[in-house]
């Protein structure tokens, strides 16, 4: 049995030699930081698949639950982290957590609460009606949003982006990047010059169009990752988007 320390001296078992918590905490405070929320507790919430005894990873999700205003998953969070700590013997964090849980969330009954305890279900992602047509001004939704968006519903077609940075398109196929174009660029390169974009508009338009692939990632949180680290990397002088 592997034992990892999880930063507040509680011993916790690594049920994967491979799998890196930190790793997930610091993607977690990048998109935060990015306004990326809901993308952020979807990563904590599939490291915590992994690890699901791992303190700091269900700290890290309680904390953002409750900035975000989530607080009954909060507290589901907090009554987690009580029966983890009381089986590490730390009684007075857990009965820190197991008070916040009721103040979070009043209708949670704490009676028993540590014999029936179970692992905390990640929370279903809320259902985005598929539309036709998107729409709108980059001024008011953030283009990351949009990318969500387009990820969760699963559309298949091109967003296209009117910007005082650059004119462009991202191509999907099921709610995946696999394609950009700006002027004569494509692929990474497009889409960082895309992504740059703050104001202006942008439209999505369903369409059954074989698009080129362009853009190889495993997954959209991999690719905008990358976009935010890179983009991290300029603001301090660092490097530039275009650098992909």
């Amino acid at each position: 049995m592997n034992l990892a320390d999880d930063g507040r001296g509680v011993m916790v078992r690594n049920t994967s030699s491979d799998f890196d918590p930190e790793s997930a905490i610091i993607d977690a405070d990048l998109l935060v930081k990015y306004r990326m929320v809901n993308r952020a507790i979807e990563t904590l919430e599939r490291a915590i698949d992994s690890m699901p005894r791992h303190v700091g990873l269900r700290e890290k999700l309680r904390e953002i639950l409750i900035d975000a205003g989530r607080r009954d998953h909060a507290a589901q969070q907090c009554l987690a982290l009580a029966s983890l700590l009381i089986s590490a013997g730390d009684l007075e964090h857990a009965n820190e957590r197991l008070l916040e849980a009721k103040r979070l969330d009043p209708r949670v009954s704490v009676t028993g609460q540590f014999r029936d305890m179970r692992k905390t279900e990640p929370a279903a992602p809320p259902t985005i009606r598929t539309q036709k047509i998107l729409q709108g001004s980059l001024s008011d939704v953030n283009l990351f949003d949009i990318l969500q968006i387009v990820e969760n519903s699963h559309l298949t077609g091109a967003l296209t982006i009117s910007s005082s940075v650059c004119d462009g398109e991202i191509h999907f196929d099921q709610g995946q990047i696999i394609g950009a174009k700006s002027g004569s660029d494509s692929g990474m390169k497009a889409l960082s010059k895309i992504a740059g974009a703050v104001d202006g508009t942008f439209e999505f338009e369903k369409s059954g169009k074989d698009y080129e692939h362009t853009i190889q990632a495993s997954s959209n949180t991999a690719l905008i990752l990358d976009m935010l680290r890179a983009k991290d990397e300029e603001d301090h002088g660092l490097g530039a988007l275009d650098a992909f």
